[in-house]
């Protein structure tokens, strides 16, 4: 090894050492913890093969080891020991994380705290209540009481749990309801003990975060931004669905929804001809046939344990989880199929349930303990249902895709299922001679749904005659799992947009007009989602537009050449008026007014574009004295601006963005805004640019986002489009961000710098009488004034001496005033419903 090569392994062993050394510094109790469980591990001989029987006997929590043992506080010891190595393992990463988390954000010693507090309680409560349980006689504490559990876990998730008290409502939603959605997962499907002590620690630990933090600044829900909305219900809906998964891969599950998650398995797995005789033996009278059809048909029951069964109890899951991939993309399809899908995963719980125990048609007799069947029934139908009935009412913040393909997927659903249930009625009775017992049409008619209900809900008793084969027997088997392939081909297909999978072609045409280059400062919002795109014939020039009430809604002025201006823009009329759509170019420069004016067509004020030129930015005299205050304040607190992109953040910056905005989405009162107001999703854009304001520590006090303006494949100017601070930060940090944006693009060379235009605000009356659409959207301004500061966004902007650049909107038609009135609010504000926006109207009109 040479002198370099050794120099070089020092450095980075010392390198090594110091990130070692930082690290333990910074969360020292999640270290010890860590380590403490490794070396109780090593030093007892459980590290490999988990604990022996008399150590799990001493420490393990439960009934009836409480009972025996004389020194009860060993039981504590039941968080400190791991069943396997897996266990162990996952157990070390869980505290170094969420431990480490906790110390990070609420200090060693409250860490500390909650983790001893949390595993205390857990421990303690959790075995109170296995006791009232087993002396109520309840069947789940009968049957686990013998358990000796181990649970590492418990006290790392009662810390983070503890923690959620003191962030902000982001992750404050997020720890909370993840966790408590993937514990509640555990208890019901998989349901040993341990599951019981995380979710009491869970509990415990929102109270001793209470105690700590104190109550919350502001009570209630908070409103979220979609993007948050879709996360949130995409996960959910994933737990929901892996529970029924999860009892599939659980050792004996034992928990109150087991038996429902099981009914996802192969019933039919693992049954002898003997055993499908006796319990076809159990047939209630109304079908009593002779034993020996009876024993025949236990037979072709057996063999139809194959493929075919296992894909019918297993593609609904595989639906939803689907599903909640194309929620977190806000895909309406996605939204109808996983609301269709829990209904029916309720329905299919109240005939196990409630119908097959009434109509004696079920494998048990779950009546032996009503009470526990009558709660195992609500909280069976309660999932699926709640979950159906909470992502219903959210679906306004799913609207991706919601047009043709959503009619499209249901048409295909709905009549693939018509066509194979007539198919399969039609073979069957052609074959009804092949069924053992016989058939007649009153059971094939039962026997079509059944086809496409997972076996496990039918039960074998309650499953009909089964063909013995040929094509009836092809039918009985496929058609159910044929018709939930279908229905996720639908999904798929419905919910994919060309971004998806593939390179969105329509998408990069618009991307490749936009870098030639367009009129106007907003071109780049037309590559935004929400959008459609009209092509001319030579593909050369485009219009963005939106359909909003049979009015086609532009995202400004069409990109093309100036000169094609006139010639796009009565192709796009026509071409509209063909497609039974009023056209309204919306966001257009002023200085157009008597082009379309020439026309014939109206154009109205909807805004005043505030426009600087960097060339001559300059901050002197008395009406920039706030501004320089703000650049002074901001270098004697070490704050620094920094120009970039989203794909360059570190992922500590990118996190705090997020929390930013759905900071400042829950402190409105109504929902977030849309169509020419972008949120996250548009500042991930690879051409939008960011400018931050950072303090010493690297927190991020504001940002902003500003859209490119091409010409030539160069940007000759930027647009400001997402605006947000941190509550906390400093006095005139904005104005700090919108000064050092200048002073870059200064440096850059562009040719402007747009503010934007504050939506439904501007700088004087309009002259003349206000038409109805004018009054519309000076009531929408007036009443959204309180929650959005339209007029005092504006009023912020003057502080930068912009020139002011009218914004109009054009349209063929002063008939449509009401409707285009009707549109706009509900392009702005797109979760009001319909009701609401004529009650709107009608109150200006």
């Amino acid at each position: 090894m040479t002198a370099v090569d050794a120099a070089t392994a020092r450095d980075r062993l010392g390198g090594a050492v110091r990130s070692t050394v930082a690290f333990v510094r910074a969360q020292p109790v999640s270290v010890v913890l860590a380590a403490l469980l490794v070396v109780l591990a090593v030093v007892s001989g459980s590290f490999v093969h988990g604990p022996g029987e008399r150590l799990r006997e001493a420490v393990g929590a439960g009934l009836d080891p409480f009972d025996d043992r004389g020194f009860w506080p060993l039981t504590l010891g039941s968080v400190l020991f791991a069943s396997d190595r897996r266990e162990l393992v996952l157990a070390v990463v869980a505290v170094l994380v969420l431990v480490g988390v906790a110390e990070r954000r609420i200090g060693s010693r409250r860490a500390l705290a909650a983790y001893v507090v949390t595993a205390v309680a857990a421990t303690g409560v959790g075995v109170a209540v296995q006791a009232v349980g087993r002396a109520v006689g309840q069947p789940w504490a009968l049957e686990v009481a013998a358990e000796s559990t181990l649970h590492p876990f418990t006290p790392a998730l009662g810390t983070i749990m503890t923690v959620s008290g003191f962030v902000g409502p982001l992750w404050r939603r997020r720890i909370r309801l993840l966790g408590f959605s993937a514990l509640l997962a555990f208890v019901l499907y998989d349901g040993h003990p341990s599951g019981l002590y995380a979710l009491v620690g869970a509990v415990v630990g929102l109270g001793f975060g209470r105690v700590l933090a104190g109550p919350p600044a502001r009570r209630g829900w908070l409103r979220s931004s979609h993007h948050e909305v879709r996360r949130l219900a995409s996960t959910v809906v994933a737990v929901t669905a892996a529970g029924p998964i999860l009892t599939l891969l659980a050792r004996s599950p034992v928990g109150p929804l087991s038996p429902f998650g099981l009914l996802f398995g192969d019933v039919l797995s693992g049954r002898s001809p003997a055993d499908l005789c006796a319990i076809a033996l159990h047939t209630p009278l109304d079908r009593q046939v002779e034993r020996a059809d009876l024993c025949a048909r236990a037979a072709v029951l057996g063999s139809i344990d194959a493929v075919p069964t296992v894909a019918l109890s297993l593609l609904p899951l595989v639906v939803l989880l689907v599903a909640a991939w194309f929620l977190r993309r806000g895909r309406r399809v996605a939204l109808d199929v996983a609301v269709a899908v829990n209904g029916l995963l309720a329905l299919f719980a109240v005939l196990y349930y409630v119908v097959m125990p009434v109509t004696g048609t079920s494998d048990g007799d779950p009546r032996r303990h009503l009470v526990a069947h009558v709660l195992l029934t609500v909280v069976a139908v309660a999932v699926p249902a709640g979950t159906a009935v909470s992502l219903f009412v959210l679906r306004h913040h799913f609207g991706v895709g919601a047009g043709v393909r959503r009619r499209l997927v249901a048409t295909v659903v709905l009549g693939s299922g018509a066509v194979l249930a007539a198919a399969f009625a039609v073979v069957g009775w052609v074959g009804r001679a092949s069924f053992v017992p016989s058939i007649d049409a009153a059971a094939l008619a039962a026997d079509v749904p059944e086809r496409f209900v997972p076996v496990g809900f039918v039960g074998l008793a309650g499953l009909g005659p089964v063909p013995v084969g040929g094509v009836v027997r092809v039918a009985f088997e496929w058609t159910g799992p044929l018709w939930w392939l279908v229905v996720l081909v639908a999904l798929v297909a419905g919910a994919v947009r060309p971004g998806d999978l593939r390179p969105d072609a329509e998408r990069a045409r618009v991307r490749e007009l936009v870098h030639r280059g367009a009129p106007g400062t907003l071109s780049h919002m037309a590559l935004w989602s929400g959008n459609s795109w009209w092509f001319t014939a030579d593909g050369r020039s485009a219009v963005a537009y939106r359909v909003v009430s049979g009015i086609a809604l532009t995202t400004a002025e069409p990109l093309c050449p100036p000169e094609r201006l006139r010639e796009v823009t009565l192709e796009f009329a026509r071409w509209c008026d063909d497609q039974g759509l009023a056209p309204v170019f919306y966001s257009v420069r002023g200085e157009l007014s008597p082009f379309f004016d020439d026309l014939g067509w109206t154009t109205l004020p909807v805004g005043e574009e505030t426009v600087l030129h960097p060339a001559t930015f300059s901050m002197t005299g008395k009406k920039w004295q706030d501004v320089r205050s703000s650049l002074n304040r901001a270098t004697k607190n070490g704050v620094r601006a920094e120009w970039t992109r989203h794909a360059d953040l570190r992922p500590a910056v990118a996190r705090q963005i997020t929390e930013i905005s759905e900071l400042w989405v829950a402190e409105k009162n109504l929902p977030e805004m849309g169509f020419t107001l972008g949120g996250l999703d548009e500042l991930r854009d690879p051409d939008v640019a960011l400018m931050l304001a950072l303090d010493a520590d690297d927190t991020v006090l504001a940002v902003t986002s500003w859209l490119p303006t091409w010409r030539d494949g160069e940007v000759v100017g930027w647009t400001l489009d997402f605006m947000r601070r941190r509550p906390d930060s400093m006095n005139g940090v904005m104005e700090f961000v919108i000064a050092s944006s200048a002073l870059a693009m200064k440096e850059q060379g562009v040719e402007f710098l747009s503010l934007s235009a504050a939506p439904l605000a501007t700088t004087g009356p309009a002259d003349g009488p206000a038409t109805q659409t004018e009054r519309v959207l000076t009531f929408l301004g007036r009443v959204l004034e309180p929650a959005y500061g339209f007029q005092t966004l504006l009023t912020f902007k003057k502080k930068f001496q912009p020139e002011f650049v009218p914004l109009v909107m054009a349209f063929p038609d002063p008939v449509q005033l009401p409707a285009i009135g009707t549109a706009l609010g509900r392009a702005y504000l797109p979760d009001l419903s319909v009701g609401a926006v004529v009650r709107l109207v009608r109150t200006v009109v």
